[in-house]
């Protein structure tokens, strides 16, 4: 399972903030084909918003050759875990974790160029903290 966090100490920016760090238009950004055209890998291929590790879009504005990101099974509490990859760490679907979220049940999200990240540490406390099966709620039994 490819996990697309943002690794603990990292820093994420989006196309824009790119594009900016990189002193250039967002149309022009967009234009050239976005961050493959500067040798950019993003930290969540495949989702809506891209986003990009700083320190890679300021090596490749400095003209160095920016680093691979950072891949592996290693999991640090401080990740931060999109609705996708939180789905997947708790092996569930999608729609549970939008509607959990929604509801106030899973608690601890941040915003991170528009996109609701969690911690790692944060989402294992909170699914340990619920009720499990057995523990209260439902229908009480009937009497015999």
């Amino acid at each position: 399972m490819v996990f697309h966090m943002i690794p603990h100490g990292s820093d994420a920016v989006d196309g824009r903030g790119a594009a900016e760090i990189l002193g250039i238009s967002y149309k022009t950004w967009r234009n050239k084909g976005g961050g493959a055209a500067y040798g950019l890998a993003p930290l969540n291929p495949g989702r809506k918003t891209l986003l990009y590790d700083r320190t890679h879009v300021e090596a490749a504005r400095d003209g160095q050759q920016p680093q691979a990101p950072p891949q592996g099974s290693d999991k640090h509490p401080a990740d931060l875990l999109d609705e996708q990859d939180a789905a997947a760490e708790l092996s569930v679907k999608y729609a549970t974790i939008r509607h959990d979220r929604a509801a106030g049940r899973l608690p601890g999200w941040t915003d991170v160029c528009g996109v609701a990240h969690i911690k790692r540490a944060t989402l294992d406390r909170v699914i340990a903290a619920r009720p499990g099966q057995g523990v209260g709620g439902g229908r009480p039994r009937k009497p015999r």
